[in-house]
């Protein structure tokens, strides 16, 4: 965002050139909000700084003339984009993007709009969809908080008071006009078939996170037991209405966390009984998934899964799947499964 311009239109109709800053946060984003104020002698609508957190500042890092500058009138209070260690405070590079399903738009940002900013946000796509011979009647949607975090979008307006969206809008008062430059080159690209400059591509550091949560040292299933075996199983028939729980001796989730996957099925057999069908996940309203440990030293541990059966549910026969990963004690993280008994769910009987 700071090699990004625009173009401006003055009151006196002179037409100038602006461009991005590096990433920044002002005085008063430490001043948090109405219904969330922040700690110390910070307020909000802070156009000046102080010695002392000055000195603070500079000792993280000092921003550049040219820094302080381009932010004006926030006073910068951390130079958040020049901070590396132990990887980027706030990104440089964002990621924009533009989805079409038929007539909707979706204007996927990577920060959070002010209400104002939103508004003009999806004018601005709403016209030029328009322009490029679009839709007459666009449905654009402002999605925030897309693809990558950036903290807040100010206009330039609300960016001169230094509230705390205002001090929180990092890439300086220009912000959102560059937003909306970018955004119309997606969409003219998009409704005219041209390809768009990629550009540099955001910084990706998942394998850099630090965590403090203790690792998985290893999985243990007891004496004469397997992972996955059943220690609970379901009543041999249940009906509408009921709640169904069910134990196994697991492994810790956090060997695998099954993203795009699933760590418990619900199936029922068809009726011919060739086969299972899913009729809900650990994704489902109806399921809940519980692990806890049984034995703290021993390494050992459950899953608990209950499974609320609703009314919409057809009878039939029915059965309740867990899948997980396991750590071997002398290394290794292993797969495994386990299935309880089949049973049969009827709707509750009625006597007049």
């Amino acid at each position: 965002m700071a090699n990004e311009t625009a173009t401006v239109q003055l009151k006196n109709g002179t037409v100038v050139k602006v461009r991005g800053c590096k990433p920044a946060m002002g005085y008063s984003f430490a001043a948090g909000t109405t219904d969330g104020p922040g700690e110390f002698d910070f307020t909000q609508a802070t156009n000046t700084t102080n010695p002392f957190w000055n000195l603070v500042r500079d000792f993280i890092f000092p921003p550049s003339p040219q820094d302080v500058a381009c932010h004006a009138p926030k006073p910068i209070l951390i130079m958040s984009g020049a901070i590396k260690l132990p990887y980027e405070w706030q990104p440089d590079v964002v990621p924009t993007q533009v989805v079409k399903i038929g007539n909707a738009f979706l204007t996927a940002v990577p920060g959070e709009l002010t209400t104002m900013s939103g508004r003009r946000m999806r004018d601005a796509v709403r016209q030029q969809v328009i322009a490029e011979g679009g839709p007459s009647d666009p449905k654009v949607v402002v999605t925030g908080l897309s693809n990558m975090y950036s903290s807040y979008i100010a206009t330039p307006e609300e960016y001169q008071l230094q509230r705390y969206e205002g001090a929180s809008t990092i890439f300086g008062p220009h912000t959102l006009t560059i937003y909306l430059k970018k955004y119309r080159q997606l969409v003219t690209a998009m409704l005219k078939g041209t390809k768009i400059d990629v550009g540099p591509l955001p910084y990706q550091f998942p394998n850099q996170l630090i965590s403090l949560v203790p690792p998985v040292l290893f999985d243990l299933a007891g004496w004469f037991n397997n992972f996955g075996d059943c220690t609970q199983q379901p009543p041999g028939v249940v009906h509408v209405g009921d709640t169904v729980s069910v134990k196994f001796i697991s492994g810790h989730p956090r060997n695998n966390l099954l993203q795009e996957d699933t760590f418990l099925k619900v199936e029922r057999q068809t009726d011919d009984k060739s086969k299972w069908e899913v009729v809900a996940t650990d994704s489902s309203w109806e399921t809940r998934f519980v692990w806890r440990r049984t034995a703290a030293l021993k390494a050992g541990s459950e899953v608990e899964i209950t499974w609320e059966i609703k009314d919409s549910v057809p009878e039939g026969r029915y059965r309740i799947r867990h899948f997980g990963h396991y750590k071997y004690i002398f290394g290794g993280v292993y797969p495994y499964e386990g299935t309880t008994r089949t049973f049969l769910v009827q709707k509750k009987q009625s006597y007049m």
